[in-house]
């Protein structure tokens, strides 16, 4: 396998040589960061919805055994349940949120520990020649 360099100017310093290798680095780092920025997002809106799970659950304790309760199944349908079943409905919905919280949580520890590994494999490499922390703007 034939490796190709490119020479990357660095102030004050000099060219730098990149290799093929050290290019895939940087773009399965970049990769993994906007994977992970998307798994962020995923986890604000799943950790929401359960809250309004939680506080569903709290105002339900609050109504008579024998009313009807509007639950949401799909977007758009609503179907009245009695107090007992709209207890069930909730519980099996913040079952289902905590697995998908648990599950973007793995998938954010697996990336993270990546992305640890090849920001020292690229420090290590490049130095200053590469900037792999982003901005705090990004993180918002």
């Amino acid at each position: 396998m034939k490796l190709s360099f490119q020479q990357v100017a660095v102030k004050d310093k000099g060219p730098v040589c990149v290799s093929k290798d050290t290019y895939q680095s940087i773009a399965r780092f970049a990769i993994l960061h906007s994977l992970n920025q998307e798994t962020v997002a995923l986890l604000r809106v799943a950790g929401k919805e359960l809250q309004a799970v939680v506080d569903a659950e709290d105002e339900l304790i609050l109504v008579d055994d024998d009313l009807e309760i509007p639950c949401q199944v799909d977007h758009p349908a609503f179907f009245n349940k009695g107090k007992h079943q709209a207890s069930a409905f909730l519980e099996e919905e913040k079952c289902r949120l905590q697995k998908e919280i648990d599950e973007l949580n793995r998938k954010r520890a697996q990336n993270d520990s990546e992305i640890k590994e090849l920001r020292a494999v690229l420090y290590s490499k490049l130095g200053d020649a590469v900037q792999l922390e982003g901005n705090e703007e990004d993180d918002d």
